[in-house]
């Protein structure tokens, strides 16, 4: 069998995209600086991520990281070993040494960052729950967002958001850095342009677990007041934001302390988001899905009690991602391997983060010499740098990011629909991807609906 073209590849009445992207057509560029002048940078969330894609920035020369901002002064137990502490004190003091004075601005309320025009962009790596009211608040201000995955916390949020940045014109990158990593670009290529032959299949493993342990966390219930570090006064109500409060305001270590706040519905959604976001952002990138999506949510099982309140997300689970042409990648974090898996008629296709294992025929296949003018050509970082300078790029000439507000949308979408999936105890659920609801299922449409408290709305 020949190589199939992508069209036959995705199959009739799905929309393909080739790798081309989608561009701010239409609408004004927002706030581009001159090739003279520096990005002025605001950081809002100084976590574990927030530290992480701090260093990136700093080592671009065009950004000036001019705010860092966290309801949190200074705290202990992030990073992915709980050894690191974080808050915006921390944020402040390596910025300051980076750039050798004390400039730096320090504040706890993300609205101060949004009210000062001196800010040109923003880096959001809050929790979950934050991403959407800050991001729109962001956009409408003409600032560019580089906004940390999962982009939303619900369907309706990243509906709002493509809009808003459609709107406002501004630049938007979602944190799934796995587009500029080339092994995944070389796997997607490979695949879509049928160099492993008919591919009809995908395995995809995620990780389980359903509380901190793995980063140096207790599985804690305790009720507690919250600590001293959310200071001033108001900044526990503040880091909650639209979040909805647990009795007397209480503060769950197990759930409330650093990196643990994914491990309950009214702040993340599990491993399913944390990770889906990444993954199946790479399926929908390989299927040339980034502007559509799966046709239903089959086969789901998981292990989620119904009458845990605090770790209510499940720890193991499974389902399937099926296409209109018939496409099905199993979902699991059951799988031997963190990463996708390809089945070709001709052999199969294995990639994770930095390694890419492939049949003996294409072992020697590269993509500078070997990508032909008909294959599918997927984007690449315009100066070749990080996921961070590529933002940057952007911001500077107005073009498109790797992952575009509307296509981490999308992406994040499938991992929506599996948790309503899996919330409303089904084994599957179909998904209209043109108008974006749930053909026959109400209740599953008003869940994918975010719902907000204490008077915050987007």
């Amino acid at each position: 069998m020949g190589r199939t073209t992508r069209k036959e590849f995705l199959g009739t009445g799905l929309l393909a995209f080739g790798g081309v992207g989608l561009f701010n057509i239409g609408y004004a560029a927002q706030g581009r600086p001159k090739p003279s002048e520096r990005v002025n940078l605001a950081v809002i969330g100084c976590g574990t991520q927030g530290f992480a894609n701090t260093n990136g920035f700093l080592q671009d020369k065009r950004v000036q990281i001019t705010t860092v901002c966290d309801p949190v002064l200074k705290a202990g137990k992030y990073s992915y070993k709980s050894e690191a502490t974080c808050g915006r004190k921390p944020a402040k003091d390596k910025v300051d040494r980076f750039y050798g004075n004390s400039d730096c601005k320090m504040v706890a309320d993300f609205r101060d960052v949004i009210a000062d025009p001196s800010v040109d962009a923003v880096l959001i790596a809050t929790p979950d729950h934050w991403h959407a009211i800050q991001a729109i608040r962001a956009m409408k201000a003409g600032k560019h967002v580089y906004c940390q995955k999962p982009m939303s916390f619900g369907i309706s949020e990243g509906k709002e958001m493509v809009r808003v940045a459609k709107e406002t014109g501004v630049t938007f990158q979602v944190g799934s850095q796995q587009r500029t990593l080339s092994e995944f670009r070389v796997a997607a290529e490979l695949v879509a342009s049928g160099y492993i032959g008919e591919c009809r299949a995908c395995d995809i493993g995620l990780p389980g677990g359903n509380d901190g342990g793995s980063c140096g966390h207790k599985r804690d219930v305790t009720r507690m007041k919250a600590p001293d570090y959310f200071s001033p006064d108001g900044m526990w109500d503040l880091w909650q934001g639209p979040a909805r409060h647990w009795e007397d305001n209480v503060f769950i270590p197990g759930i409330h302390e650093p990196m643990c706040w994914r491990w309950n519905s009214r702040t993340g959604g599990g491993q399913i988001t944390d990770w889906g976001a990444h993954h199946l952002d790479i399926l929908q990138w390989t299927l040339g899905m980034d502007e559509s999506g799966p046709v239903a949510i089959e086969n789901m099982v998981h292990d989620r009690k119904s009458d845990d309140r605090v770790f209510d997300w499940a720890a193991n689970y499974a389902f399937d991602v099926v296409y209109a042409n018939g496409f099905r990648a199993h979902v699991t974090n059951k799988f031997w391997r963190k990463g996708l898996l390809f089945h070709g008629s001709k052999g199969d296709i294995y990639v994770e983060r930095g390694k890419l294992e492939r049949p003996d025929f294409l072992r020697k296949w590269n993509e500078k010499k070997d990508l032909k003018e008909g294959d599918v050509h997927l984007y690449r970082p315009q100066g070749g740098g990080s996921h961070a300078m590529d933002f940057i790029d952007a911001v500077y000439s107005g073009g498109r990011t790797a992952c575009p507000c509307s296509v981490g949308h999308r992406s994040i979408t499938i991992a929506h629909i599996a948790n309503i999936c899996e919330r409303l105890g089904v084994s599957s659920i179909k998904w209209d991807p043109v108008a974006e609801r749930f053909p026959d299922n109400e209740e599953a449409n008003r869940m994918s609906v975010v719902q907000y408290h204490n008077g915050w709305t987007v």
